[in-house]
């Protein structure tokens, strides 16, 4: 990691640990960063980086990911999840796993073949590589994926892992027909309450030596009246003593937004009926 990449990455955590989660997706997402961090730290950038390129060899030239993050990347499962626009909680719904699907009584002999291709390959691939880092590379990849059992014992569980759920054949098995995802029902993701965590550490003193200590007030979001008087009375915000809470709630900014965004809609319509011009009442 270049020093560049290295400060990218301590601005996002930093960021990450100010802002409080939004919505189950922000939960979700924010729980595993921190679990990939935990799993990632026993490895050396080099390390990461030789099996990284290992894991890329599997998926091919033209599906190769730059991090871990994506490669073991739940989110692609998530384009249409309510999840997106649920508030904060402590469960989430999932697509199960490749790893799962593969034991489930419905597979398809498809799905198996890929998948028996897929381990032969990386069995293959990572032969040069002793025991324990494949199966600390496999703890990595559950943490990616938010998986608490990922059944992980030896080096032979440790590649069926890796290579069902690195899988870009199996993908785009699933982008082309989910059926059998969809039939294995959903896993279910217990999450900490990082909204309570991170409002606890806020309330510490995260922010005191910049902006004083923050204040029950400062971590308590806006009612619905005071979303729509802020958004379109930004001088009714500056004047209001709440300011503090804007830029460490996720959920109010986004909030603030579409109300922002409707008002400027209203605007460009009722100029488009003036000729450009907004009617002088």
């Amino acid at each position: 990691m270049d020093a560049l990449d290295h400060q990218i990455t301590q601005y996002s955590q930093t960021l990450e640990d100010l802002i409080l989660p939004g919505t189950l997706i922000d939960c979700y997402e924010q729980h595993r960063r921190r679990l990939m961090r935990q799993a990632s730290a026993s490895f050396n950038d080099n390390e990461l980086s030789w099996f990284l390129d290992m894991l890329n060899q599997l998926r091919g030239v033209a599906d190769r990911q730059d991090d871990f993050d994506l490669l073991f990347d739940p989110m692609m499962y998530t384009e249409n999840s309510y999840a997106w626009d649920a508030p904060p909680g402590l469960a989430i719904e999932l697509p199960v796993l490749n790893s799962q699907l593969a034991t489930h009584p419905g597979v398809t002999a498809e799905f198996q073949k890929i998948a028996d291709e897929e381990v032969s390959q990386l069995r293959t691939l990572a032969e040069t590589y002793p025991d324990d880092a494949i199966c600390g590379l496999a703890l990595l990849a559950a943490a990616a994926l938010v998986d608490c059992d990922p059944g992980i014992t030896d080096r032979r569980s440790a590649i069926r892992y890796l290579a069902l759920n690195a899988s870009a054949r199996l993908e785009d098995y699933w982008a082309t027909d989910d059926v059998l995802w969809k039939a294995a029902g959903p896993r279910v993701v217990k999450l900490p309450d990082l909204f309570l965590e991170q409002k606890e550490s806020l309330r510490r003193g995260s922010l005191e030596a910049i902006h004083g200590p923050l204040t029950e007030l400062d971590l308590t979001c806006y009612t619905d009246e005071e979303v729509k008087r802020y958004a379109f009375n930004p001088d009714k915000f500056l004047m209001s003593g709440k300011t503090r809470h804007m830029p460490v709630c996720g959920l109010c900014q986004e909030r603030v937004a579409k109300w922002v965004s409707c008002a400027k809609d209203a605007e460009e319509k009722i100029m488009a009926q003036f000729g450009g011009k907004l009617p002088i009442a």
